[in-house]
């Protein structure tokens, strides 16, 4: 009788882990899934921030808060790449600069968190700022030369050497303001992008377009030391922040084949931003960039649901022995008696 307990006992139990084993199935499988990194040339998703010079002031098709519309290097590269992507990853391009914007204006629109979901998820972000801090300043002293925005000259007739002479040091004097003001703005914002993003970050010098000027050498001489400090201190501040894009050492010299100052407006004409965009994809393809898929598979057991198996079948065995031996005793026992 004590045999026939034991082995209800023993058959009860394997009854239950078998029982454990089927509802806590779907709990030991999990469905595997594969991730790729990818390595391409260019972004998948890049964004162009700062002010006229990357928004395409002055391009056809062009109109204050729409970025898209113009032959801008941004646009220029948007086709590009979602050509080349297409069979990829795809692309996606965001152009967030806003004309006249100074670098006070960008560091605000950067605290705002109005471009936190898209800082967040681009792959490269490319910034031209800065431009606004100095040259107002710089058109301000050509006119104070007599220079004509009609007819695109001087005119020394009307040139009153004292008035030129006062401006000139006033300038000087804002000049280097707007240098330190640049300089202190630019710190804060390469740390504001680096807490935003993981993206690669670019930052363009400022070519000289007051170079066309060759006449005056008193105006290009002083242009050249100003914008030479402002791009000085570009380079000086990017180590372990952002990349440098070197516009201006591609656009020196070439102010008026570059730009369209001949009509006393600095910004690139189409050839200009034809070169911006050949620098920038040199840059980018230069460094590369990945993304990544996944692939999902069939239901598998987890490893813990494989040792959790075959501990239940090891121990299944091991009480069916158990029985088998109990039965074989029972029937000895029997047979003695």
């Amino acid at each position: 009788m004590k045999g026939d307990k034991l082995m209800k006992k023993i058959l009860t139990l394997i009854t239950a882990m078998l029982m454990t084993l089927i509802m806590t199935g779907c709990t030991m499988t999990e469905i595997p899934t594969k991730t790729t990194v990818h390595q391409i040339e260019v972004p998948p998703k890049m964004m162009f921030l700062g002010d006229s010079i990357a928004a395409g002031y002055g391009l056809e098709g062009y109109a204050y808060g729409d970025n898209y519309n113009c032959k801008s290097y941004s646009n220029i590269l948007r086709e590009k790449y979602e050509h080349e992507l297409a069979d990829e990853c795809g692309h996606k391009m965001i152009n967030k600069a806003v004309s006249g914007a100074t670098s006070a204006d960008f560091l605000e629109l950067l605290k705002s968190g109005e471009l936190d979901s898209d800082l967040k998820t681009s792959d490269a972000i490319v910034i031209s700022i800065g431009g606004n801090d100095l040259l107002g300043i710089l058109f301000d002293f050509l006119r104070s030369l007599g220079f004509s925005e009609e007819s695109g000259e001087f005119n020394t007739s009307e040139m009153n050497i004292f008035s030129a002479a006062a401006a000139f040091l006033t300038m000087d004097s804002d000049m280097n303001n707007a240098l330190t003001g640049f300089e202190t703005n630019l710190k804060e914002i390469a740390d504001i992008l680096n807490e935003k993003t993981n993206g690669e970050i670019y930052i363009q010098t400022l070519y000289d377009p007051l170079e066309y000027f060759a006449d005056f050498k008193k105006v290009t001489e002083f242009s050249e030391e100003k914008i030479g400090r402002f791009n000085s201190i570009i380079k000086e501040n990017s180590q372990g922040k952002y990349s440098v894009l070197d516009v201006a050492a591609e656009f020196k010299g070439k102010a008026g084949e570059l730009t369209t100052i001949s009509k006393f407006d600095i910004h690139p004409n189409p050839k200009g931003h034809e070169k911006i965009s050949e620098i920038i994809d040199r840059t980018f393809r230069a460094k590369g960039f990945t993304y990544t898929t996944s692939e999902t598979g069939e239901r598998q057991l987890t490893a813990e649901g494989k040792t959790a198996i075959f501990g239940i079948i090891a121990l299944v065995l091991l009480l069916f022995i158990t029985a088998i031996v109990l039965l074989l005793r029972k029937g000895k026992n029997n047979n003695a008696a």
